[in-house]
């Protein structure tokens, strides 16, 4: 039975809630936390919020989902993982362009993956020419329609009137460049062009979609890095964020934080290869890491940038974590003589790179940083005081820290992975911000330190 025709069951005050639920989720894509609803509705304890939605779910209007913050859904709400059909319109050019192939087939997706609004269609690439946009040849690419699109964002070009192409798009004083994305192949240009749409969303084949379908969000995940990243599909993940043990000997629940320099660079590499497969084009990587040692100092640093960039990742920027941990001053080195002085670093590093190009593809509506966090946030100076509630974890994160990444470089609605993900920061963070998470850790303590923190944040 619809909702809708159930209305007459509620008590006033319940359907007053539930119409605050319905209104809030509308809104914002997500539930509304209980703290807000006892400050909305003026009440001074929880109790009488956690009764009335007891009530709404024994109705069946609204349901509740175990370990996941503001967990409040409606019961006719399909979830974030819904699928949707969209047609497969045939084959596109990512070379010279060829005459369009119309074919009457339908795939399904899902829907967290099109863009809020809009009409989308999908068509299979053939050719080699967008490769370096991470769009080889029998990929399938998700198109928005729209007769317009900014300089250089990939698209579906019709030109010659009956020939369709998927170039990068530039607009010159008196024709359009249509570039591609391979250095060894030359751009076309044409003085009129019809756009039909823009890419929003690439799969490796129709296989790739078909994984994706059943792949869950939300979820703290406890096993290897290695071997939980690999059941990840491959274009799936927005943003990743983490920070790596340092492998300076500290106490990590279930964790070798002494292995030979050598043997942990080349661990540390398939971790960050597994990161770029995940990522979508455009998806962004934060990486937090400081050098190691004052006497002996390791620039762990420009190691692990290196790597990324032996990986095809681009290097954006590098973000000055300023601490203020030089509270205690042991290793001063040669005290106030120039013989041999020690540098005590008060910072650390986040690093950020992104996979295959710059731009991160999403629509303006799920933009929710404000105008002072974007200006304040583009400074690459960060002074924030590092966490000092350790949840017996001996690096924390501060969720300062993580809010400023997630909505620097994220959409509402995006994935976000922390395969190093410790007591849950970034997963709470994350939830709290209306993304997904996805959470994954070898030790068991903090894992459940983690689901714990999650199901706090739900009662609030």
């Amino acid at each position: 039975m619809a909702v809708d025709n159930k209305i007459n069951m509620l008590t006033k005050k319940q359907k007053e809630i539930f119409d605050y639920i319905r209104r809030y989720i509308n809104k914002k894509g997500y539930g509304p936390s209980l703290k807000e609803m006892k400050k909305h509705f003026g009440l001074s304890s929880l109790a009488t919020i956690h009764e009335h939605l007891d009530n709404l779910v024994s109705k069946r209007y609204i349901k509740r989902v175990k370990n996941q913050p503001r967990s409040i859904e409606l019961n006719n709400k399909k979830k974030k993982s819904e699928l949707v059909s969209i047609p497969l319109l045939g084959m596109i050019a990512a070379g010279s362009p060829i005459e369009a192939i119309e074919i009457p087939e339908k795939i399904r997706v899902q829907k967290s993956l099109l863009s809020r609004s809009g009409e989308h269609f999908a068509l299979r690439v053939q050719g080699d020419s967008m490769v370096d946009e991470g769009i080889f040849d029998g990929a399938v690419v998700v198109i928005r329609k729209q007769p317009t699109v900014e300089n250089g964002e990939t698209a579906v070009a019709l030109v010659n009137k009956n020939e369709v192409t998927l170039k990068k798009i530039y607009r010159e004083k008196n024709r359009y460049r249509l570039q591609p994305a391979n250095s060894a192949l030359k751009p076309i240009f044409v003085k009129n062009l019809t756009i039909q749409g823009k890419v929003i969303s690439i799969f490796r084949n129709i296989e790739e979609i078909e994984q994706k379908q059943k792949f869950e969000f939300n979820k703290i995940i406890c096993g290897d890095v290695l071997d939980e990243m690999k059941k990840i599909p491959d274009n799936t993940m927005h943003l990743a964020i983490t920070s790596p043990p340092y492998n300076v000997g500290k106490n990590y629940d279930n964790h070798n934080d002494k292995m030979s320099y050598r043997d942990y660079l080349d661990w540390l590499f398939k971790v960050w290869a597994e990161t770029k497969r995940v990522l979508v084009p455009g998806g962004r990587f934060a990486l937090n890491i400081a050098p190691t040692g004052i006497r002996d100092f390791v620039p762990l640093h420009h190691d692990f940038a290196n790597q990324f960039r032996q990986l095809g990742m681009k290097f954006r920027t590098e973000i000055i974590w300023y601490k203020q941990t030089m509270l205690k001053r042991t290793a001063w080195g040669s005290f106030k003589s120039p013989a041999n002085p020690h540098i005590v670093p008060s910072w650390e590093y986040v690093l950020i790179f992104s996979k295959d190009k710059n731009r991160l593809d999403g629509t303006s509506k799920m933009a929710d940083i404000t105008k002072d966090e974007f200006m304040n946030f583009s400074d690459g100076f960060w002074q924030i005081w590092p966490e000092t509630r350790r949840k017996g974890h001996p690096a924390p994160f501060p969720e300062k820290l993580i809010y400023r990444l997630i909505k620097f470089y994220s959409y509402k609605g995006n994935n976000i992975l922390d395969m190093f993900g410790g007591t849950g920061t970034v997963a709470a963070v994350t939830a709290k911000t209306g993304r997904n998470f996805i959470h994954i850790d070898i030790s068991p303590q903090y894992c459940k330190v983690a689901k714990d923190r999650l199901n706090k944040k739900t009662k609030r």
